[in-house]
């Protein structure tokens, strides 16, 4: 009988306990329910928050949690922010270590041949090296100078260009030198000089000096008339070269043309640029430049179909790699010049953040601004952000694409930034979430 009585109440107590078990788990689960609906009211709230400063735009935070967006998939105009897409696509399709070479060639009366094949970083400093290098191989006088741009194909300037005198309208070209703008100072008497050290006096400055106003100035070419049997562009190469060659010591005996390289010579010396592309698109996104863009957008239209480079090949390009290796949708993403200096580009927050993952493993060449790695686009009533929040469980790629008359990028962010979720703290019962980027 005692041994019923012990059974008995064994029983009763593991009841008990049982019963204490179930209770508490039924607590933990209702607890976690509640918390979670909290947890996503509070994000609600939060998007509601920041959607206030937002009259025409969108934005999307890529945390895990996929509740900080606002018309994440409208399609905006995304101004430099697009710049990071065209880098992507470079690094991809040319490598980082890629680098641009321009070609040099002697004929028999001594002429020098100089062929561009897209290097958007011939500087004043590397056109002098250049020659350096020249004099060091014997060549101490040339003739004639000629320059050969055919690698390029180009039947305007990019979408978007105004051709007014700023330097970010500059075209592009095959064979171009410091951005395709040119360097003035003009001082208060009007006596006219070179805007920069590196960059030696040239003709081109004392003829377009005149019309500018006191002060340092980094000019359009193109926004100048010029002499007509040369483009304005093409004799700023050839006055750059002619003007270093000599500070190497070469005698250059007569002026410069432009003129096709005779397929029976062979090159001199190939030039490859010191700086590797990782470095160059490092400086394409610091300065947004859209030159160096441009040059990016046009290479890449050029290694996929072959010489020379058109504007209609780096569109067909980019069609391509956007919907085939990037799988976005075309409704998602339009590009038809590669600086985002047109506003027939278009991009939804969601595509330009499914282009920052992939962009990801090149994150360090963004600049830190706002406290994150950061590419900034602006236009006339155009606002946008496109980067990284880097937090504990690895980088958080965001944009913001706001087509407005007044700008709240920078309030947006900040709010963005205070509310993104590290790592979601959930009740101890096992489950978790997970708040880190994919």
């Amino acid at each position: 009988m005692r041994t019923d009585r012990i059974a008995a109440k064994g029983g009763r107590e593991r009841s008990t306990a049982d019963k204490r078990t179930c209770r508490t788990i039924t607590f933990l689960l209702l607890f976690t329910v509640v918390w979670l609906e909290l947890f996503h009211l509070r994000l609600a709230w939060s998007a509601e928050k920041v959607a206030e400063l937002i009259t025409r735009g969108g934005y999307l935070v890529d945390d895990g949690t996929g509740s900080r967006q606002y018309r994440a998939r409208d399609p905006f105009i995304p101004a430099s922010t697009i710049k990071v897409l065209t880098s992507l696509a470079a690094l991809e399709t040319l490598g980082l270590d890629y680098r641009f070479e321009t070609h040099f060639f002697l004929d028999n009366d001594n002429n020098l041949y100089i062929k561009g094949y897209g290097d958007p970083f011939l500087t004043s400093e590397t056109v002098l090296d250049i020659a350096r290098q020249l004099y060091g191989l014997g060549i101490h006088q040339v003739d004639t100078i000629f320059l050969d741009e055919t690698v390029f194909a180009l039947d305007g300037p990019p979408a978007g260009s105004e051709n007014t005198v700023n330097s970010y309208d500059a075209p592009n070209g095959a064979l171009a030198v410091n951005f395709n703008a040119l360097p003035i100072q003009v001082d208060a008497k009007g006596k006219i000089s070179s805007g920069e050290s590196q960059t030696p006096r040239l003709p081109l400055m004392q003829e377009i000096g005149p019309r500018l106003n006191a002060g340092s100035h980094r000019v359009n070419l193109t926004a100048f008339p010029c002499i007509p049997t040369i483009s304005p562009t093409l004799r700023y190469t050839g006055e750059l070269f002619s003007a270093q060659l000599q500070q190497a010591g070469i005698i250059v005996k007569n002026c410069f043309q432009a003129k096709p390289v005779p397929p029976q010579l062979t090159p001199r010396l190939i030039y490859k640029n010191n700086l590797a592309l990782a470095e160059i698109v490092r400086a394409c996104l610091k300065g947004s430049n859209n030159f160096i863009a441009n040059q990016l957008y046009l290479t890449c239209g050029l290694k996929a179909a072959g010489p020379p480079a058109t504007w209609k090949k780096s569109q067909d390009f980019f069609t391509d790699y956007i919907g085939n290796v990037l799988g976005i949708a075309g409704t998602d993403l339009q590009m038809v010049e590669g600086s985002g200096l047109s506003r027939q580009n278009r991009i939804t927050a969601a595509a330009l953040v499914q282009v920052l993952h992939r962009f990801s493993p090149f994150a360090s060449l963004l600049s830190v601004k706002e406290g994150v790695l950061l590419k900034t686009g602006t236009m006339h009533d155009i606002f946008c952000y496109a980067g990284y929040f880097e937090e504990e469980s690895g980088l958080v790629p965001f944009a913001i694409l706001l087509n407005q008359e007044k700008n709240t990028r920078k309030d947006i962010l900040r709010r963005l930034q205070r509310k993104v979720v590290k790592t979601v703290s959930l009740p101890p019962t096992g489950l978790s979430a997970n708040g880190s980027a994919p």
